[in-house]
């Protein structure tokens, strides 16, 4: 009996290390530079999760702690939608003080974040992981430099199901803002694609959401520049019947109203040249009224003369 119990005592162990290592193995390559299979047996579909990275400045000073590398989440089977998941990380915290910024490659609108978290009482900077309701069903893992002063590259759920979890030993889980810069000292950028800025679903080749400063703007267009306005034969609306247009509508005819520019934004090379035709035609009519204005005047003067020759 003494035997058996033995024997099962063992087997309890080995099996338990050859599950840590399947699912949590190491391997250091050189120095703090390792491969590492991340532990995610808590994951699964409806899970939101976090990926711990290293300890963070909180209130005592800190040692060197640092991730340099490359976070792969994967999905995808004969039975399993293809998904993948890439994150590229830079981050330090030493001292007093926490830097870091994040490259997520995915493809959809679902995105790597960074957050901050505490986790067993020690404050931490994480990754939260791309959420779908299909989970990474064939797991993460890291390759990179790593280096932590408590844990680091520790899978944690928070919420399954929309149910909170480990709220006992995580909490405090807020959003890092990425405070490194990244300069590309090229010749030629060249994107591919659409950009945005400021929004994850850009609806041009170029969306920004916010201000842009420049000292000087070029377009290019294929709408016709409006200078047929000078053209003779050209026909447009008498003074009168835009007083009617503007009365009725309460914008210039061609122009679009506020209403539609609230919806559909503002095409800048369309809206210059409509301007520029409005100019171009209140200059025709002011040279109209000039002339018109001038033969009074020579009219009055020729009558102011002939009463004083009468008298």
């Amino acid at each position: 009996m003494k035997y058996l119990k033995l024997r099962f005592f063992i087997l309890t162990i080995v099996l338990t290390l050859f599950w840590s290592v399947l699912n949590a193995q190491v391997t250091t390559l050189s120095g703090d530079y390792v491969h590492k299979v991340i532990n995610s047996t808590e994951n699964a579909d409806y899970t939101k999760s976090l990926i711990l990275l290293h300890e963070i400045y909180d209130g005592t000073l800190l040692s060197d702690n640092y991730l340099v590398g490359t976070i792969a989440a994967r999905r995808g089977s004969t039975s399993a939608g293809n998904r993948l998941n890439v994150a590229n990380i830079n981050s330090s915290a030493a001292y007093s003080s926490t830097y870091a910024n994040l490259i997520s490659n995915d493809e959809a609108d679902y995105l790597w974040k960074l957050k901050t978290c505490r986790y067993n009482g020690k404050k931490y900077l994480a990754l939260e992981v791309p959420y779908l309701a299909a989970y990474h069903q064939n797991g993460f893992q890291f390759v990179g430099w790593v280096k932590s002063s408590a844990l680091s590259l520790e899978f944690v759920t928070y919420e399954k199901n929309g149910i909170a979890q480990n709220t006992n030993i995580l909490k405090e889980i807020t959003d890092f803002v990425p405070n490194r810069k990244i300069s590309n000292h090229v010749s030629r950028f060249n994107v591919l694609g659409k950009v945005g800025i400021g929004t994850d679903d850009p609806q041009a080749d170029l969306a920004v959401n916010g201000d842009i400063l420049a000292k000087q703007i070029k377009v290019k267009t294929d709408i016709t520049v409006p200078d047929y306005v000078f053209e003779p034969g050209y026909k447009m609306n008498t003074l009168e019947q835009i007083e009617e247009f503007v009365k009725t509508h309460k914008h210039l005819p061609e122009i679009p109203s506020a209403k539609e520019v609230a919806a559909d934004g503002l095409n800048l090379a369309k809206m210059n040249l409509l301007l520029l035709k409005k100019m171009e035609e209140m200059t025709l009519q002011m040279i109209q009224m000039n002339k018109t204005l001038v033969k009074q005047t020579e009219e009055l003067k020729q009558l102011k003369e002939n009463r004083s020759m009468v008298r």
